[in-house]
């Protein structure tokens, strides 16, 4: 037994002291699940009969669970065919059936009762394949769009819910009988007991960004809020509410005025390579900038701009670009420790959040961190041989697996958590843990002693967390010095 221990120790507990210099997690490969980001505080899920509790990135919701933000809570749920639901505050989603198809579609229907919500939707991969919206009057159906609902509550009681689509069609069943199809640019309003209209409206003109790039060149934009709306590592992020990504093209209707982080990187080569952003009101243009540069294929390179939603709109010149190791580095605020060692980087912040009060700062890790960390930390005096001690990040969480050989046994081990904000504080939650072929019994005293680990690190964090974020190969926890 205590050989066996020490093994587990081996693995996951150096797996532990690999997170302490910040984990997050969670597994984005179930079958029938969406996993959670949490852009915002104050999201909380209820998962099949447990009580309401709060939501940490990576967490993995499925048929039946509940997801609710509250006054300033904002999350996205994104679905294994790549699909994302954006939650803003004061929304109540449920996510009523979701299955993978063995076609390889999906099937998804979320009942939406209150607030405004966000679906990007892939192109749906079967004739069996649907992704569905369900409100109080009426439900909405799409094969591959990107549309906006918002259920609002009306003074007798009953409620209405408006659609508005930016991109593709939605056919919009009333419950009270009849449909509308809705096409891009278009909104229909429905409420309860009332039948669908004969035909969608046109959206009022309103503020929109549209951004270009050269061809070649990968950007994203990402808002104060946290949500991404553009290309990055070669998949669109659709989060922000109005967002169409398609090819080097990019448009975003009504911003959220502040500042936007900007991400590029060179996908061919090309003399240089430039980013326009163009602020309209309607057809009429009112604000335009450009950023210009010659980076190498593969650079990654941040920048960012200020947009203020004033009459007219208005943008600042694009900050200096400069390169970066990460889609994470170029979205931090404030201070940034995204260099050196990870031992190193994490004292570098404990010195600076001490000697800085009151000041933004953003502590980012790299899943080649994690693993370097992770190897480094295998004591010599283990009765074992480690190997294939790894850790990845993707945007559905980091998940450590490692294998260690004693004698004639053998154990494959591997667990994955998630991490986010509560309060202010950072927490950490283990969401799985294996250890093959030992009994998952033998595992519980495992499971105590990396979560006391794990509270080691929330209780010991140098700076007040608002929001941890996840992305393919890095994460970031950004926040404000004590």
């Amino acid at each position: 037994m205590k050989r066996l221990g020490c093994l587990l120790i081996v693995l996951l507990l150096v797996g532990a002291s690999v997170y302490l210099y910040l984990p997050r997690g969670s597994n984005a490969t179930a079958d029938n699940a969406a996993t959670v980001a949490v852009l915002n505080t104050a999201v909380d899920a209820q998962k099949g009969s447990s009580d309401f509790a709060p939501a940490l990135d990576g967490d993995v919701v499925a048929s039946g669970d509940f997801v609710r933000s509250s006054k300033d809570g904002r999350a996205v749920l994104t679905f294994f065919d790549g699909s994302t639901l954006s939650v803003d505050p004061g929304s109540l989603v449920k996510v009523l059936t979701l299955n993978r198809l063995g076609s390889g579609g999906i099937q998804l229907l979320v009942e939406q009762t209150l607030g405004r919500s966000w679906a990007a939707v892939s192109k749906l991969k079967t004739p069996d394949s649907k992704f569905e919206i369900k409100t109080p009057s009426s439900i909405a159906a799409v094969r591959g769009t990107a549309f906006e609902t918002n259920v609002t509550a009306n003074a007798d009681g009953t409620s209405s819910a408006t659609y508005k689509v930016d991109d593709g069609q939605v056919l919009v069943t009333a419950n009270a009988g009849g449909n509308v199809t809705v096409s891009a640019n278009q909104q229909v309003t429905i409420a309860t007991n009332q039948p669908a209209p004969a035909a969608a409206t046109a959206q009022a003109p309103t503020p929109r960004f549209v951004l270009t790039g050269t061809t070649g060149l990968e950007f994203a934009i990402t808002a104060s809020t946290g949500a991404t709306c553009g290309t990055e590592n070669g998949r669109n992020k659709q989060e922000l509410f109005g967002c169409v990504a398609s090819g080097n093209t990019v448009t975003l209707r009504e911003p959220p005025a502040g500042r936007y982080a900007v991400l590029l990187s060179k996908t061919a080569a090309t003399p240089t390579t430039t980013l326009t952003v163009d602020a309209f009101r309607g057809t009429a243009r009112e604000a335009t900038r450009t950023l210009a540069g010659a980076a190498s294929v593969t650079d990654l390179v941040r920048s960012g701009f200020t947009y203020a939603a004033t009459t007219p709109q208005t943008i600042s010149e694009f900050e200096p670009a400069g390169p970066v190791t990460s889609a994470c580095s170029a979205q931090g605020t404030g201070r940034v420790f995204d260099g050196g060692a990870l031992e190193d980087r994490y004292a570098q912040l404990r010195t600076f959040a001490e000697a800085n009060k009151g000041q933004p700062v953003a502590f980012v890790v790299t899943d080649a961190d994690l693993t370097k960390a992770g190897n480094a930390s295998v004591p010599s005096d283990v009765p074992a041989t480690v190997s294939d001690l790894r850790a990845t990040i993707d945007s559905a969480g980091a998940h450590l697996s490692g294998q260690a050989t004693a004698s004639v046994l053998t154990v494959n081990a591997a667990s994955d958590v998630s991490v986010g904000s509560v309060d202010g504080k950072l927490v950490v939650r283990i969401r799985s843990l294996s250890a093959t072929p030992l009994p998952a019994g033998l595992l519980d005293g495992l499971r105590a002693a990396m979560e006391k680990s794990f509270d080691d690190l929330s209780n010991g964090f140098p700076f007040t967390v608002r929001q941890v974020s996840l992305r393919q190969g890095c994460l970031t926890v950004t926040g404000t010095t004590p």
